[in-house]
């Protein structure tokens, strides 16, 4: 028990210096108070998860791969324990595309070589409430609402030259890009330890609105496929 805590602290140790600062403070409280968070009706933990995002209506582009980073909370309703609250919270969750071709570009007057692909970066902090039915303790299943605010966005266009080399220019997209970003999710879930223990999770997200702003002549909407990994921060009251 003393080896598991001490990797669940050195975990957020190590997940508290990729946060931004201002949501450091929840991982603090789940590092030095997780065991007093953890009930028989509710749990957090950690989540991390590889994330393969695409914007539709954009054609001839490959997804983009990322790393979302974050936490969740499951909360257990009535006793039959069949039904729970799961919400996840990404301080980090990376949207967008790659080898985007130039008819798609929002920068008016970009300078960039001719041959340039567009790479799309969208940064997001993303909420996703979900409603989840168990069919074993392990095994469940999720649907509900996805939330996200953009924290970052911005357009790289990449040469990659005959010899070898990459020429990179940079633009940011703020002004091209709505703020708040919403969809449906639907997630699959398998918990080790007879539903006590890490969590795999396996979602779809898929964005209802249009990502762009009204001085872009074309829309799109987010989508992605994750696959996550939730570390419980503290034990259950069985394991105590």
């Amino acid at each position: 028990m003393h080896l598991q805590k001490l990797f669940q602290r050195f975990l957020l140790l190590t997940f508290l210096t990729v946060l931004p600062q201002q949501t450091s403070a929840q991982a603090v409280l789940a590092l030095f108070f997780g065991d007093k968070i953890q009930s028989d009706k509710v749990s957090v933990g950690l989540y991390f998860a590889g994330q393969s995002s695409y914007i539709t209506n954009t054609d001839d582009s490959k997804n983009s791969l990322g790393l979302a980073i974050g936490a969740y909370t499951d909360i257990k309703l009535g006793e039959s324990n069949k039904w729970m609250i799961t919400n996840f919270m990404s301080f980090k969750c990376p949207k967008g595309m790659k080898d985007i071709p130039l008819n798609y570009e929002v920068i008016e007057n970009a300078d960039y070589p001719a041959d340039s692909r567009i790479q799309r970066k969208l940064t997001y902090f993303e909420i996703v409430p979900l409603l989840r039915y168990k069919f074993t303790p392990s095994l469940s299943v999720a649907a509900g609402p996805q939330f996200g605010v953009r924290i970052k966005s911005k357009d790289l266009y990449i040469d990659e030259r005959e010899d070898g080399s990459t020429s990179t220019v940079e633009y940011k997209t703020k002004d091209y890009f709505t703020r708040f970003d919403a969809g449906l999710a639907a997630d699959l879930q398998y918990v080790l330890e007879k539903g006590e223990g890490i969590h795999f999770n396996l979602r779809f997200c898929s964005g209802l609105t249009n990502i762009y702003k009204s001085n872009v002549p074309f829309t799109g909407h987010n989508q992605y496929f994750h696959f996550g990994v939730g570390v419980p921060i503290g034990g259950s009251k069985k394991q105590k």
